[in-house]
């Protein structure tokens, strides 16, 4: 057979295949399905917070100002740490140092002084332990108390059921829809899910005392955590008759 004859009977036995191929799929993939997604949401009570403290120092120029900072905030991470408090769960969030500025009518603004701003964040992992935290680190110099943020650690056996719960919400759905239409679902073609973390949502809490003032009593600050909420999502294409 002369070469050119013998390439155009292999693209015609190619081109076979390749139809034969494309039929054998159709007929395989199933045509009738219902594709629905579902949602889950458990409530857990939260064992770790992080709690934003500031720091704020004043003074005429900028050294005294920074100076009088380092001092009071090495003094409250000394006091955190001795409380039981490890070191690598207090954390700077945060450093400014900024010019305070007088402004007279018809002249330019001039500078009247310093402002310091050091935030830390401390990770507490005993939530009963939240209010004494707070009034140890006051009494040793905080003078800002920003905002608390609560969420659950080690929460993997609370999301595998909030995942549960969003794979029976889309099933239900399902369920509805095939029955409205008239079908009956017979197998599941493909499913995906997932579960988030808890990112824990800020509770302002905005505790401010005067520069230099720190906090009187021994009654430890009230603080109740609540809930946190764990989701999870489910996508399934369910195949009907």
């Amino acid at each position: 057979m002369k070469p050119k004859y013998m390439l155009i009977a292999l693209l015609s036995v190619l081109c076979l295949l390749f139809l034969g191929t494309g039929f054998a799929s159709a007929e395989t993939e199933p045509s009738n399905v219902i594709t629905v997604s579902g949602n889950g949401v458990i409530s857990v009570a939260p064992n770790v917070a992080d709690v934003n403290f500031g720091v704020i120092t004043e003074a005429n120029d900028a050294g005294t100002a920074q100076a009088k900072n380092s001092e009071i905030v090495n003094k409250v991470i000394a006091s955190l740490k001795n409380s039981g408090i490890p070191a690598n769960n207090i954390n700077t969030a945060g450093y400014y140092l900024n010019p305070k500025y007088v402004y007279d009518e018809g002249k330019a603004p001039k500078v009247s002084g310093y402002e310091v701003r050091n935030e830390i964040t401390v990770t507490v992992r005993d939530i009963t332990m939240i209010g004494k935290v707070i009034d140890l680190a006051v009494k040793s110099g905080i003078n800002q108390v920003q905002n608390i943020r609560f969420y659950a650690e080690g929460s993997t056996e609370q999301k595998a059921k909030a995942l549960t719960l969003a794979i029976q919400d889309a099933r239900a759905k399902a369920d509805v829809i095939a029955a409205a239409l008239g079908k009956k679902i017979v197998g599941i073609k493909s499913a995906s899910g997932n579960w988030y973390d808890n990112t824990p949502q800020p509770i302002i809490f905005e505790k401010r005392l005067a520069l230099g003032a720190g906090a009187d009593g021994a009654m430890s600050t009230p603080i109740n955590p609540g809930l946190v909420e764990i989701r999870a999502s489910a996508e399934i294409v369910y195949i009907v008759n």
